[in-house]
């Protein structure tokens, strides 16, 4: 990994080469944020199958096919696939043979399961002794949960957020109603972002110290990951001694509210932004300062006025109009809604890729965009579209032994 010798870069990491073992979102969303930096990405996946997510969808039509599923598609765009049987004894001699050559490996196996295929650090360091490792695990690769396998709905759960949930319109009508997951997969994502950040630590450290004698080990949990951007619950608890609950974290004016064409949310949290609201709504003869400053009290009368007066009016109207009292008010969007949004548009966030299976389709770039070196944005691949490219190409091997391996299972 040099950087300073070849010419002005086009991308962010040009030269760097990365290994992805992994599967479903924290690890391979790790990889797409490398990918789109420039970093070259070969997914390993197995034999056949391939990666999990290829199974999920959601599916064009909804016809599942291993090359059209939306979540892989997504999550794998700009990277080499190809196969390799970690069960296999030839499929982990070619595994260290990888090794050898990448900067970084990005995998997703607990200690246990990573020591049984050879993904263990001692196994990696002796194939590479500079290579940057990034376990994205569902507890991390050390502690008593360490060898725990856990998907979404357990990770999210483990760091107390779902407890909190649901919140808003949702617990002032069903008060009783049970704790529930954040959608779409939020905390696998916040995980997979965490994973990328300490990668990127990584290499930075390494081209600072080019005389390192080995890479760094960049240990990322997916329940800490959850824990990092959900702290406050956590710090009530240490400094104040108080375990929240979805009632006390529950502001009981507001929260969503109907619109005419959708819904709101207002989050009105002091004195001046409740006269706003009230100078905004009119000075109805149905609510007061003192009202506001007794929500436990009022707040159900109050949010029932509430919903009447704001489903007379528009999102956006709502939007422009109470912004301009000082009323922290929002509007929820739809998908469709966000998908044409003229900001998104005119900073050019989508962008068509043509795929073989699927054809034409508009895709969310990267999150960030760079002035100098900007992100990059092509295809996810066809399982072991790349084994000729970088078995051959890379590791050396005649066409006819990838033929063999092929034949005898180890890709």
């Amino acid at each position: 990994m040099n950087m300073t010798s070849s010419p002005r870069p086009t991308t962010a990491l040009p030269n760097l080469r990365v290994l992805e073992v992994a599967s479903l979102i924290p690890g391979p969303y790790c990889g797409k944020l490398l990918a789109s930096l420039g970093a070259t990405v070969i997914k390993a996946e197995p034999p056949n199958a391939g990666d999990l997510s290829r199974r999920r969808g959601p599916f064009p039509n909804d016809v599942p096919h291993p090359e059209r599923s939306g979540l892989y598609l997504y999550l794998n765009t700009g990277k080499q696939s190809i196969t390799l049987n970690l069960h296999d004894l030839a499929g982990r001699d070619l595994l260290r043979q990888l090794v050898a050559r990448v900067d970084m490996v990005v995998h997703d196996y607990t200690p246990a399961n990573a020591a049984a295929v050879g993904l263990d650090e001692p196994s990696l360091r002796a194939a590479n002794p500079n290579v940057i490792i990034v376990p994205a695990t569902p507890f991390g690769s050390t502690g008593p949960y360490a060898d725990y396998r856990a998907g979404h709905l357990a990770t999210f759960h483990a760091g107390g957020e779902g407890w909190l949930l649901p919140n808003g319109v949702a617990l002032d009508t069903f008060p009783d109603r049970p704790p529930i997951v954040a959608g779409a997969n939020m905390g696998d994502y916040q995980a997979g972002l965490t994973a990328a950040v300490g990668a990127l630590a990584a290499v930075h450290h390494r081209l600072a110290n080019p005389d390192a004698s080995a890479g760094q080990m960049v240990d990322a949990s997916s329940q800490e990951a959850q824990l990092s951007v959900g702290y406050m619950p956590i710090q009530r608890h240490e400094s104040e001694g108080i375990t929240e609950t979805r009632f006390s974290r529950y502001f009981r004016v507001g929260g969503v509210l109907p619109a005419s064409d959708g819904y709101v949310e207002l989050l009105t949290l002091e004195p001046r932004q409740f006269q706003g609201l009230l100078e905004f709504m009119g000075n109805p003869d149905w609510a007061s300062p003192e009202m506001f400053s007794d929500p436990a009290t009022h707040g159900p009368e109050l949010n029932r006025h509430m919903r009447d007066w704001f489903s007379q009016h528009t999102r956006e109207w709502l939007y422009a109009e109470g912004q301009a009292h000082g009323v922290p008010v929002a509007p929820y969007y739809t998908p469709s809604e966000v998908f044409a949004s003229p900001q998104q548009r005119e900073r050019d966030f989508y962008a068509t890729v043509n795929h073989p299976e699927t054809g034409p389709l508009e895709y969310t770039g990267a999150p960030f965009q760079l002035s100098e070196t900007p992100t990059t944005l092509t295809r996810a691949s066809l399982l072991g579209e790349h084994n000729a490219d970088v078995y051959c190409g890379l590791l050396g091997y005649a066409p006819q032994e990838l033929a063999a391996l092929r034949r005898a299972g180890a890709v």
